[in-house]
């Protein structure tokens, strides 16, 4: 993995990230002001993000077309994400600050986390490897390629 690859998949990652954060901040709050406590609103919100997150890493950060089986699988991605943040939204609400702010908090503070699994699930562990996120079609096979030998 080079890191002249990572450093513009992590840029667009972060955009990424922050327009759905931003989004699932929203509707984090909004689901506060309705009377959902802080740890059931951050799940419905983490989840709403989760289709979002799905379309946008997987076109624009590394530039694949993931495929809408492979959609079934994100979710995944995200659950490891999901119970750190879970866990720091606890703590942060414990240390005193104000849950408004802690889930987003929370979700910040995931980001290096989450990069690095959605690079493994839309690239695989090796530059170019597939994860299953997209379709790889094999090369042609013409009457002289290396097929037949």
């Amino acid at each position: 993995m080079s890191s002249g690859t990572v450093r513009p998949e992590l840029l667009r990652f972060i955009l990424v990230g922050a327009l759905n954060t931003l989004a699932t901040t929203v509707f984090y709050w909004g689901l506060l002001a309705v009377g959902l406590s802080p740890a059931s609103s951050f799940a419905a919100a983490f989840v709403s993000g989760i289709g979002l997150a799905w379309w946008m890493n997987g076109r624009f950060t590394f530039a694949t077309r993931p495929q809408r089986a492979s959609l079934a699988l994100y979710p995944l991605v995200y659950l490891p994400s999901w119970a750190v943040g879970q866990w720091l939204l606890a703590g942060l609400i414990g240390l005193g600050l104000a849950a408004w702010l802690a889930g987003p908090l929370a979700s910040l503070l995931v980001v290096p986390f989450s990069f690095g699994l959605n690079r493994l699930f839309f690239r695989g562990r090796r530059q170019g490897a597939s994860s299953g996120a997209e379709v790889r079609q094999p090369p042609p096979v013409t009457p002289f390629s290396d097929a037949d030998s």
